[in-house]
């Protein structure tokens, strides 16, 4: 690595890690203003707290990172070219790609990470956060058991007398009686498909469910339940696998969080789409292709922010002010509009999540090749 590369990344670095600690720090301080009192309350360890807001802040990551490599570029090439310093590098024949190269690496690598957090840390995170904070920040009081709506996959329907919807694991296992019936409307020439069991409890083994003492339900021509003893069959084993049954715990798992699907990992969003079918809303859509287009605007920014921060550099503080605020504040002001224009439906939600990347990148390339 040349003298030259080390001190730019040296320029970039510390001004990027500043302004992560700052607006980090900035939201941590507002939040725990109005959460101070109840953390007192419910007696957490400072570890406890820190886990909280690590939680917290990781969801946020994919407005931090960006905004970070944003202002810390515009004020690097305003250092660089308000001293000179780019003027001179290029007199000594260095050319403007390889002077930008190490924003564009850490740009990168900063890209990577954050997609890499959105996708396997802040969903376990962000997850307890939420369940601690929803607990009234009691940790004694998770697992709780809810009695509340049914599962519905596909044609079936399943009513637990009594569920822990907070973990996989805990679904599998799912404590009293369970219900499940299944039932698809017939077309010209083909009948209602009905069928239902009762059972005393559900348990998901080996990759399927399994019935304790099942008992098969009965159903009249208008889809109401018959009983009656006269309906019973032959005796059914105590244990009884039923292989059909080809929704998981997980599948479970995820209804209960079909409101906060944008910090589902990627995998488990399509499957919450596929879970809601014909229901499933353009916000699905949009939080599935933003996931994927947000860590991306590091890069791009940067892009935009090289050429910026040259310009910014070579006029007065004012006007560089004026135009590092216009550039902060246009890139997300293009990226909410478009996510509220995209989560309604009024645009495609895959070109609201991608547009505002590419309107910065045209304006970046356009800007970048002036100065090349």
């Amino acid at each position: 690595m040349s003298i030259v590369v080390r001190y730019l990344l040296r320029q970039f670095l510390g001004p990027l890690f500043t302004c992560l600690i700052a607006f980090n720090g900035i939201f941590v301080l507002f939040d725990l203003i109005g959460h101070l009192s109840k953390f007192l309350d419910a007696d957490l360890g400072f570890f406890t707290v820190l886990r909280y807001y690590a939680g917290v802040v990781s969801a946020y990551s994919h407005w931090f990172i960006p905004a970070s490599c944003m202002l810390a570029t515009l004020y690097s090439m305003w250092q660089l070219s308000h001293h000179s310093e780019l003027t001179a590098m290029r007199a000594s024949g260095i050319s403007f790609h390889k002077l930008t190269l190490p924003f564009f690496s850490v740009a990168f690598a900063m890209s990577l990470l954050t997609f890499a957090n959105l996708e396997w840390v802040s969903p376990r995170l962000s997850t307890w956060s939420d369940r601690l904070k929803d607990n009234g920040f009691k940790l004694d009081g998770e697992g709780t058991v809810r009695r509340d709506r049914p599962f519905t996959y596909g044609p079936r329907e399943w009513v637990f007398e009594a569920a822990d919807w907070s973990d996989d694991e805990a679904m599998a296992h799912p404590p009293g009686r369970v219900a499940i019936r299944h039932e698809v409307r017939g077309t010209e020439g083909a009948p209602d498909e009905r069928w239902g069991v009762r059972a005393e409890r559900a348990d998901w083994l080996d990759g399927q469910w399994w019935l304790t003492k099942p008992v098969f339900m009965h159903f009249d021509a208008d889809g109401s339940e018959i009983t009656g003893s006269d309906l019973a069959g032959p005796p059914l084993p105590d244990l009884m696998p039923f292989p059909e049954l080809e929704e998981t715990p997980h599948d479970m798992v995820l209804s209960r969080k079909a409101n906060a699907s944008a910090t589902l990992p990627l995998r488990d969003m399509l499957r919450l789409i596929r879970l809601k079918g014909d229901s499933a809303e353009p916000e699905d859509w949009y939080d599935f292709w933003y996931r994927i287009a947000a860590p991306w605007a590091c890069i791009v920014i940067t892009l935009f922010a090289i050429p910026t921060g040259i310009t910014t550099g070579r006029q007065s503080v004012f006007k560089g002010v004026v135009l590092v605020l216009a550039t902060f504040f246009g890139f997300y002001a293009v990226t909410i509009t478009l996510s509220y224009f995209g989560q309604g439906g009024m645009v495609p939600p895959a070109l609201a999540a991608w547009l505002p990347n590419v309107v910065f990148l045209v304006l970046g390339l356009l800007f970048y090749r002036k100065l090349t």
